[in-house]
């Protein structure tokens, strides 16, 4: 094995997690209303859902946040090579601190959306059992 394949290895595994992780808040936010019950004429999320429905709307605002702050990042850096007179073609180092912002957002996204889950669980296991 060689370097490069363990970062292929790390790109694929974050990717699914992002992947996986936007796929859950979008299931989540249809189960909440799925659940949802009209109060006077209006619809309403149950109490219990409500802390779960902020998590996974907080979830999904992190996995924005993240591809945006990678954007913004990454394109700030390519300019600032592109100035220096970087060539296409060279090959340089990026600073480790680089990707931090990034790696913290998609840490909490995930962390988020476990949380939201253990919410969305409990709530459906109240009403099953």
């Amino acid at each position: 094995m060689k370097l490069n394949d363990a970062l292929e290895n790390y790109y694929y595994y974050t990717g699914k997690t992002s992947e996986i992780v936007r796929q859950l808040g979008f299931a989540g936010i249809a189960i909440v209303w799925i659940f949802r019950t009209d109060v006077g004429g209006r619809p309403t999320v149950p109490p219990e859902l409500l802390p779960a429905a902020l998590f996974i709307v907080m979830g999904l605002t992190l996995d924005l946040l993240q591809y945006v702050g990678g954007s913004v990042i990454w394109g700030i850096y390519h300019r600032k090579k592109e100035v220096e007179g970087t060539g296409a073609e060279a090959e340089f180092l990026a600073p480790p601190q680089i990707n931090w912002l990034t790696l913290f957002l998609f840490w909490s996204k995930t962390v988020v959306m476990v949380i939201a889950y253990v919410l969305v669980l409990r709530f459906l296991y109240s009403r099953l059992f």
